[in-house]
């Protein structure tokens, strides 16, 4: 057994600590010993994220809900400098004056929270709340006041500061002798860091790979200013048109069909019509392309299609979802990641043989695109693809691997031209 109170206290010397290596030494003499059971759920609660982003969980517990419970354990109402501080110290400061108490002092168990947490996410329906603040005052009356700040930061998804998968994913090749590269790139393939975790542990993390229906990290663009430096020379590139949409990864796995965001949101409840219409293509793959509503040959704003995505499988009529497929990572059984952008889009045009229609009038479609080595025709597609209201181009290194998690060093994302005279530079904001 892990006490929950080790995790607490780990969490607080990393935030005092100033030193990013001694940051890193501290969580990996906790996670270094763990048996393998408890290794997933431990490195989790320290990521402050108890499941992966894709699973299809939300704590629903928000500040006004906390308050409410700390109010009632410590029969005091927060004065207005606690309710100005973090939630976490506030937690830590009331859970210290309470006067309700469990019958005995116990220490928590930290699978015991972890589970706990789980168990508030699954609670639907006619008085799901007061279940869910049921299941946290039971936590809050058994905590120290040290674990109340840190469950309470854990409720409400803030996380230490400086606490990303950098940090943790150093801490895991520190506790079990393994390059920080191979802990990063498994990362990308599997962005779940318990689950990297023990694969560290296991010594499967030398050997990773796509695993449908899990997303991997996408891949990043570079942004340019002038387009015309690329153009330039170089031989001749793809030129893939950018509606402006929402950037997914598609799965088609076990016959089921999964969609997800670059944020690695499940999103495929709500667009379930445009995943049923994946499904009819043969074969097992992991795509990547643009999420659009297209409404009478016109694409909606973009806002519109996040509204889509938030509505929780309610229709929205009148706007069709499509989806304009561009990249294809992985084909039955094995990933393409290591073979050029060229042949992947020419699999990806045969995995999509007698499903993908015609762009802007069909549920899926390949993204227009022409392989250019010419300035002038590149500039001209450019132009024409900004003069049709879309939201520019991507430009495709022909020979192009695709690395997951990274930016690409030979790939860019133009979305519009600079004004004549101004200096071409580039800007290196990542596109996701």
């Amino acid at each position: 057994m892990l006490p929950y109170l080790e995790i607490a206290r780990a969490l607080e010397a990393v935030s005092r600590e100033e030193r990013r290596g001694a940051k890193a030494e501290r969580l990996a003499a906790l996670i270094k010993p763990l048996p393998a059971e408890m290794l997933r759920p431990t490195v989790r609660l320290i990521s402050g994220r108890p499941w992966p982003p894709w699973e299809p969980r939300e704590l629903g517990i928000g500040p006004e809900t906390l308050d409410a419970v700390l109010e009632e354990i410590s029969g005091r109402v927060p004065s207005s400098e606690e309710r100005a501080a973090d939630p976490g110290d506030r937690a830590e400061r009331m859970v210290r004056g309470r006067s309700q108490r469990t019958l005995a002092p116990s220490t928590m168990d930290s699978l015991h929270v972890y589970e706990s947490l789980r168990q508030i996410s699954a609670q639907r329906g006619p008085g799901s709340l007061s279940r869910r603040r049921a299941i946290l005052k039971g936590l809050l009356l058994a905590a120290s006041p040290l674990e109340a700040k840190y469950l309470a930061r854990a409720v409400l998804g803030r996380t230490t500061a400086g606490l990303g998968p950098s940090l943790i994913s150093a801490a895991i090749g520190k506790a079990f002798d393994v390059d920080y590269s191979l802990v990063k790139r498994a990362y990308s393939y599997l962005p779940d860091l318990g689950m990297v975790a023990l694969n560290a542990r296991q010594g499967d993390i030398y050997d990773m790979r796509l695993a449908p229906s899990n997303p991997a990290r996408m891949m990043s663009f570079r942004r340019v200013k002038d387009p015309r430096e690329l153009m330039a020379g170089g031989g001749p590139r793809a030129y893939v048109v950018r509606y402006g949409g929402l950037r997914v990864q598609v799965h088609k796995f076990n016959d089921r069909v999964y969609i997800y965001t670059s944020q690695l949101r499940n999103v495929t409840r709500p667009l379930r019509d445009l995943a049923e219409e994946v499904a009819m293509a043969g074969g097992e793959f992991v795509m990547e392309g643009e999420l659009i509503l297209v409404r009478g040959g016109r694409i909606s704003p973009r806002s519109e299609t996040v509204g889509r995505i938030n509505l929780r499988g309610r229709s929205r009529g009148g706007a069709m979802p499509s989806l304009a497929a561009s990249d294809l990572l992985y084909l039955n059984g094995g990933d393409l990641l290591q073979r050029g952008y060229e042949e992947r889009r020419g699999l990806l045009a045969k995995a999509l043989k007698g499903v993908e229609g015609r762009p802007l009038s069909s549920r899926i479609f390949l993204a227009e695109e022409e392989v250019i080595g010419d300035g002038q025709r590149a500039e001209e597609f450019l132009r024409r693809s900004l003069d049709r209201g879309f939201g520019g181009a991507w430009i495709r290194d022909l020979d192009g691997l695709y690395i997951p998690g990274e930016m690409s060093s030979g790939d860019a994302e133009v979305s519009r031209f600079p004004a004549e005279g101004n200096s071409s530079s580039q800007d290196q904001e990542p596109h996701r």
